[in-house]
């Protein structure tokens, strides 16, 4: 069967909200202020040098204010975080607020610290692919938080955040 290029981009999203992706949530400071957005395309590149890659699928607003700051912070999130990631992924969602959880790293990016895991980093190359941006990084330092035993990842799937073992 061949599909037309409309048909092959809806099997293709159809395909991917099946497939369970773990949520970050990349920051840093910019002339606008503080930014951020939600990311379901973290992954692990090297371990020597540590580096991740991710991608944004526009390269304006917050995602351009992050590819071009010089540093960044990519928090993991656990289950504990899907109303911040549910915020941080639509247009005017509420950022950056006191009862989040937010503090400046001395780096000057904001810092989620009840992230488990939040890796600072900087940008080795940016890959444009289509209409979206690939971003392989550089970690400087990691920045590792208390999470609670009970805590689970945090997932998408299907459009929506959940905790990892939750009934898809």
């Amino acid at each position: 069967m061949t599909l037309t290029s409309t048909d092959l981009a809806t099997e293709f999203k159809a395909a991917f909200r099946e497939h369970p992706a773990g949520i970050a949530l990349i920051t840093a400071a910019s002339f606008a202020g503080p930014v951020g957005l939600t990311a379901s395309s973290v992954a692990s590149v090297s371990v020597d040098p540590a580096a991740l890659v991710f991608s944004v699928t526009r390269t304006t607003g917050s995602a351009g204010l992050i590819l071009g700051a010089e540093t960044f912070l990519v928090h993991l999130l656990d289950a504990r975080h899907a109303d911040i990631a549910g915020e941080f992924a639509v247009s005017g969602g509420e950022r950056f607020t006191p009862e989040q959880g937010w503090a400046t790293l001395s780096t000057g990016e904001p810092h989620l610290t009840t992230a488990r895991v939040a890796l600072r980093c900087r940008s080795l190359q940016q890959v444009p692919v289509g209409s979206s941006m690939l971003v392989v990084s550089e970690v400087l330092d990691i920045h590792v938080a208390p999470a609670p035993a009970t805590a689970l990842p945090l997932i998408y799937h299907d459009r929506t955040f959940r905790a990892a073992g939750d009934p898809l």
